[in-house]
């Protein structure tokens, strides 16, 4: 069967994330399931203690937790866009077909994601800093830094937290920006300049509904980790009264065996959704509907292929 592509509205793009996601749900999970894997490993083995043993610092523990979930989500979240794609044009998939296609561009999935998410945070408070402190020696030479006047105070700090608003602002417009660069680098492939190109040129103008559909996937996430963490809250509060003993181990497995159930289930909601808003603004911006409508009628109907077609 060939979906009939046209633009969607945010409501009706929401309805299609859950209509596919009900409707795969075993496709879904399990692809956001099997690479958070080793993430509940790490932490069950942290459990134990030995974790601990092979890794004493905590820090470093912390930053490989970090790690191994960043890869863990990027890898589903590039599979996730191969099964929607699929999907979305009418296609059959398998979970072994979809990890099969992803496998070739996985490292420049992580590669590209990791650079669009570290940038602009480092930009923004680099700008944030940078804008601070020439202010900063403005008002200084001006004599109102030092100043206990009632209205050099007050300038002095609504410039701080002005600033500081600014920069998470920044960042946010910049990760909007480039949310679509996972799509864009499994689908159509290149490097990083040119993905992260495509993606500001699609998200262009569409920006502020990118950033709603996060934040409710994100509500929904933290819902649902709430409700997979209950018995882990109610461990912590049975600790109270209980003395130190094997109790704080099965806390923290309670704890990753919940977090692991709740990514694993809400997790492919926000991939399937960022992947429908990159079809849907090749639709409004490209007439994908129509190359697909034309490749369909030259092609006997199949429609592979289109989904990476060279775009300029």
């Amino acid at each position: 069967m060939i979906t009939a592509l046209r633009p969607l509205s945010t409501s009706e793009l929401l309805d299609r994330t859950f209509h596919l996601y009900r409707n795969h749900f075993l496709i879904f999970v399990t692809i956001s399931a099997i690479p958070q894997i080793p993430v509940l490993a790490l932490h069950m083995t942290d459990a134990a203690l030995w974790l601990r043993i092979i890794v004493a610092s905590r820090g470093l523990r912390t930053l490989l937790f970090i790690a191994v979930g960043f890869l863990g989500v990027e890898v589903s979240h590039a599979v996730a866009a191969v099964a929607v794609s699929r999907l979305h044009l009418g296609e059959s998939v398998s979970i072994r077909s979809a990890f099969s296609r992803a496998k070739g561009s996985l490292l420049r999935v992580i590669w590209i994601v990791f650079v669009t998410f570290i940038l602009p945070f480092f930009l923004a408070v680099a700008l944030g800093f940078i804008v601070l402190g020439i202010s900063a020696s403005t008002l200084y030479h001006a004599g109102l830094l030092n100043s206990r006047d009632t209205t050099s105070v007050l300038i002095s700090t609504m410039l701080v937290i002005v600033t500081f608003l600014a920069v998470p602002l920044l960042a946010l417009r910049m990760w909007m920006a480039w949310s679509l660069v996972v799509p864009v680098t499994v689908l159509e492939g290149g490097g990083l300049r040119g993905t992260v190109r495509r993606s500001r040129r699609l998200t262009a103008g569409r920006r502020g509904r990118i950033f709603v559909i996060y934040v409710l996937m994100f509500v929904l996430t933290y819902v649902v980790q709430i409700l997979f963490q209950t018995p882990y809250y109610i461990l912590a509060g049975q600790q109270a009264f209980t003395p130190r003993g094997h109790l704080g181990v099965t806390r923290i497995m309670v704890s990753a065996a919940g977090s692991f159930l709740a990514t694993s289930f809400v997790g492919p909601l926000l991939e399937i959704a960022i992947t429908l808003i990159y079809y849907d603004e090749r639709v409004r911006k490209e007439g994908f509907d129509l190359q697909l409508m034309m490749a369909n009628i030259e092609g006997g109907g199949s429609s592979a292929g289109v989904s990476a077609a060279s775009v300029s």
